[in-house]
């Protein structure tokens, strides 16, 4: 009986997590200066970016969120996680803020051709506070992507993360890239 109990007690994260609702990207506007930036969740919270590699030290992120379709972050791997810390001492009416979601330029859309050559994002679990709530399938496009989820009441301190299950493969590179990623909400 004891053997069972064990299986059971460890499958039992395995099958939580394979509840959770899928959300599939909508693609939307093509990438070009003119689109990148505005309006975001940065208007209450502004974040930092970390990514946390497979066996390695966090490392801070800055080309996710710097407004230019001319650079990305190269170093994505499954299972690598992207940590988004809103910070913790701003004002206190900024509790309860909306956050809805994200917009993602996903691989390097510099040129078609760093586009083919570097990996994609296919599919994250998404995380707040460290809890699972849904996993996103992602399109193979230079296209801006929109990603809507349920509203979220931000906090100051509060932690959203992406862990990386899947990628789209380059055919020169082994990593995959991410040009631009805009977390979505307070209006």
């Amino acid at each position: 009986m004891r053997p069972l109990l064990l299986i059971l007690v460890l499958a039992l994260p395995a099958l939580a997590l394979a509840d959770l609702p899928q959300i599939e990207s909508t693609v939307g506007h093509p990438v070009v200066p003119e689109l990148m930036g505005g309006c975001s969740m940065r208007c209450a919270f502004p974040w930092e970016t970390d990514a946390i590699l497979p066996g390695k030290a966090p490392v801070t992120i800055y080309t996710l969120n710097d407004n230019d379709k001319d650079t990305a972050w190269t170093d994505a791997v499954v299972g690598a996680k992207l940590t988004f810390a809103f910070p913790k001492k701003l004002p206190e009416e900024l509790n309860g803020t909306p956050f809805y979601g994200f917009d993602i330029a996903n691989g390097n859309i510099h040129t078609d051709e760093t586009f083919k050559q570097w990996g994609r994002i296919k599919k994250v679990r998404l995380f707040y506070n460290g809890k699972a709530f849904a996993e996103v399938e992602l399109a193979d496009t230079r296209r801006w992507q929109n990603v809507f989820f349920d509203d979220i009441m931000a906090s100051q301190g509060d932690v959203f993360s992406m862990q990386i299950l899947e990628v789209y493969p380059g055919n020169k590179y082994p990593t995959a890239a991410i040009t631009e990623l805009i977390l979505q909400g307070a209006h």
